[in-house]
C-alpha cells in the first residue's frame, strides 16, 4: 500500500477536500504513477455535483502527468521512472479498441466510472479509478493502457493532453477530418474549444471562426490562430456564414446548450458536419428538415476519436516543437482550492494543479 494525500469529494456538490488515503500496490497490468501535475476539467466540476451518494467519497481528476513509480507484474511498455501522462482507460480487446477508437470501448463505463477496489481512508472505502486514474492525489493507480510516455515535455503541459487537448485537436483532425483550405467554426472557447482552434490550425484550415460571449476568450482564440472571432448571440450564425463564404465545412460545439447546437447546424454549408463534444443538456431540438435537405452530419465525439497510445505522443511532439501552443491556455496552481475555483469561475482556461510530493 502507498499512502498519499488526495482531494476527494466527500458530499455531493461539494468541492474536493483533503483526505489521506492508501492506494494498493499495482497488480496485473496496473501502473502506479507519482502525480506531478493534473488539469482541472469541466467534467470534474460536473461529476462532483452529480456523483451518487453511495459512491462517496470519490477521488476525481483525469488529466494527470508524472513519473512511473511501480509496475504490476503484467504491465508492459513502461519503465519505472518514465515520464508519462494519463488518459482514459480501455480494454484493448473489443471491436472499438481494435479499430483504433477506444473511447467507445465496450468496458468504458466499468473502467472509467465504477472505480477500482482497495483504496481506503482508514476503514472507509474510497472510490478511485475515475477515468482509470483518479489523479487528484499524490499518486494514481492506472493501467499500461492509459499511461502514455511523453519524453521531456514539462508535466504541466503534458497533463491537459490526456483529455481536453486530445478532445479538441482530435475532434478536428480525426473525427471531422478537416482538410487544408477548409473552414471550421468552434462554439465555446474553453480548453476544449481553444484546443479545437489549435487543431484547425494544425489541419491547415484557412478560415477558423471562434464563437464565445467573452471578449478575452475571443481575443485568445485569435492569438492561437482563429481568423475570425464572433460574439455569441442571435446574430452569430449569420456572421459565421459571412466569414466562411457561405457556411463552414465543419463545426465543433463544446457548449452542449440546445440553442447553440441549433445555431451550429445553421452555420454549415451543404454536406457540412457538426461534432458534439460538450457535456451539458441531455437533449436539443435540431432543424431536421435542414439537416436532411442539405446532407448535413451531426456526430458525437468522445476523446477526439483518438487512440491515445498513438495520438498523445504526436500531440506531445507538436507541443515540444511549438506547433501546438498549449502553454497559452495553462495556468498552474500549487493550491488545489484555487485551481478548483479558477475552473469553476472560468478565470483560467486550463487550471493545472501541482501537488506537493506524496
Amino acid at each position: 500500500m502507498t499512502g498519499t494525500v488526495a482531494r476527494a469529494v466527500m458530499a455531493r456538490g461539494a468541492a474536493p477536500s483533503r483526505l489521506e488515503v492508501e492506494i494498493p500496490d499495482p497488480a496485473g497490468n496496473q501502473v502506479l504513477v507519482r502525480i506531478a501535475a493534473v488539469g482541472v476539467c469541466h467534467t470534474d466540476l460536473t461529476l462532483a455535483a452529480q456523483w451518487p451518494e453511495q459512491g462517496l467519497p470519490v477521488i476525481l481528476g483525469h488529466e494527470g502527468a508524472g513519473t512511473v513509480e511501480a509496475l504490476g507484474p503484467e504491465a508492459t511498455g513502461l519503465a519505472v521512472g518514465e515520464r508519462v501522462c494519463l488518459t482514459f482507460d480501455s480494454c484493448g480487446a473489443c471491436e472499438f479498441c481494435a479499430g483504433g477508437t477506444p473511447g467507445y470501448c465496450d468496458q468504458a463505463i466499468t473502467r472509467n466510472y465504477l472505480g477500482i477496489p482497495g483504496i481506503r481512508s482508514g476503514d472507509t472505502p474510497v472510490t478511485g479509478g475515475f477515468f482509470g486514474q483518479s489523479s487528484f492525489a499524490g499518486y494514481a493507480l492506472a493501467t499500461d493502457r492509459n499511461v502514455i510516455p511523453i519524453g521531456e515535455l514539462p508535466f504541466e503541459l503534458a497533463a491537459p493532453l490526456g483529455c481536453s487537448v486530445q478532445t479538441g485537436v482530435g475532434t478536428v483532425t480525426r473525427a471531422l477530418r478537416v482538410q487544408p483550405g477548409e473552414s471550421v467554426v468552434v462554439f465555446g472557447t474553453g480548453a476544449v474549444g481553444l484546443a479545437a482552434v489549435m487543431g484547425a490550425v494544425l489541419a491547415g484550415a484557412t478560415t477558423i471562426v471562434a464563437v464565445d460571449p467573452r471578449a478575452d476568450r475571443r481575443e485568445l482564440a485569435l492569438q492561437l490562430g482563429a481568423t475570425h472571432a464572433v460574439e455569441a448571440g442571435p446574430q452569430a450564425a449569420q456572421q459565421v456564414i459571412e466569414a466562411t463564404g457561405g457556411g463552414a465545412h465543419a463545426a465543433v460545439d463544446t457548449t452542449a446548450r440546445p440553442e447553440v447546437l441549433a445555431q451550429a447546424v445553421l452555420t454549415l454549408r451543404p454536406r457540412g458536419s457538426l461534432a458534439v463534444v460538450g457535456l451539458g443538456a441531455a437533449s436539443a431540438e435540431l432543424p431536421v428538415m435542414l439537416i436532411m435537405t442539405r446532407g448535413l452530419r451531426v456526430i458525437g465525439v468522445i476523446e477526439g476519436d483518438s487512440d491515445p497510445a498513438e495520438f498523445l505522443p504526436e500531440l506531445a511532439r507538436a507541443v515540444a516543437d511549438g506547433r501546438l501552443p498549449v502553454d497559452r491556455i495553462v495556468t498552474t496552481f500549487t493550491d488545489f482550492d484555487q485551481a478548483w475555483v479558477a475552473a469553476k469561475e472560468g478565470t483560467a482556461v486550463k487550471p493545472v494543479w501541482i501537488p506537493k510530493a506524496g
